[in-house]
């Protein structure tokens, strides 16, 4: 009897050394409901991440807390909201809330940047009294991450033109003054650190009549509006065709492209709008459509 226990317990011990080393890392599928929060020069970010369970048997386990690198760099926890326990072969969402170290932030980043994740942490196989403990790799694009963030806080209507005026029309110039708003819907503060505004006489584009640009960084605070004053002189001989093709036309037509980088956090957002302007060169009334 004592034989057939001796076998049967070296049986088990090899089936979990099997069953650990046949363990598959769970799989992320997807990053959805992005909220970030900040509280002086730390963030935190809450998210539903999707994941899914490879193995031929379910993962659980209770009071579970990952930790997040860039290759060796430690930038955050990562803890789970609800229990983890994914079914096999099957996918569960999960309410997370990263807490971000400072240190994520230390160089430069772009949306196009790809992040080399690795995530360390344990998890109960159901069936064994083993926790197996996995560093599993990810790779994620910076935008997969922020995109949500932003299409919840910085839409198009967000920057918007509150005002444009003709001040003075000259024989080889017409000086326009351009009123653009931006407003801040997040909790802590960005920083506009180019402001590009171009000017073309037609929807094609190609060719440029008058532009602008602000190099000075301005700071938009969390939750507030600023507006930003650009001078603008058009080139009246490059306006030479415009002005032919509307002879008999009260208004001319000319089409603005604002670019701006929004930074926060060294994170360089680039944003973009396009604008369509009639203006009536005797009256100089304006109007945007």
């Amino acid at each position: 009897m004592k034989l057939y226990l001796k076998y049967f317990l070296v049986i088990i011990i090899v089936l979990c050394i099997t069953a650990c080393t046949s363990i598959k890392e769970p799989k992320l599928v997807s990053l959805n409901n992005v909220v970030m929060h900040s509280s002086g020069d730390s963030f935190a970010v809450t998210t539903d991440i999707t994941l899914y369970n490879p193995n031929i048997f379910a993962l659980r386990s209770k009071d579970v807390k990952l930790e997040l690198f860039i290759d060796s760099l430690f930038i955050g926890e990562i803890l789970l909201m609800n229990d983890f326990y994914i079914r096999k072969q099957d996918t569960l969402s999960l309410k997370t809330k990263i807490i971000l170290e400072s240190k994520l932030f230390d160089q430069p980043l772009s949306l196009k940047d790809t992040l080399d994740l690795r995530v360390k942490g344990s998890a109960k196989v159901p069936f064994m009294p083993i926790n197996h403990k996995f560093n599993a790799n990810y790779q994620l694009l910076l935008s997969d991450l922020i995109d949500p963030l932003l299409e919840n806080n910085l839409k198009e209507s967000d920057i918007k033109f509150k005002e444009i005026t003709i001040k003075k029309i000259r024989f080889s110039t017409v000086d326009i003054l351009t009123t653009l708003a931006f407003k801040n819907n997040f909790n802590f503060d960005y920083t506009i650190k180019e402001l590009n505004i171009e000017i073309f006489d037609s929807a094609a584009h190609t060719n440029l009549v008058g532009k602008s640009s602000i190099k000075n960084a301005i700071q938009v605070g969390r939750k507030s509006e600023v507006d930003i004053d650009s001078a603008v002189s058009l080139n009246t001989a490059k306006l030479g065709t415009s002005i032919l093709k509307n002879l008999f036309k009260k208004t001319q037509t000319l089409f603005i492209k604002v670019n701006a980088i929004i930074v926060f956090n060294q994170i360089k957002v680039p944003v973009s709008i396009l604008k369509q302007v009639d203006y009536n060169p005797i009256t100089k009334e304006i109007k945007l459509q």
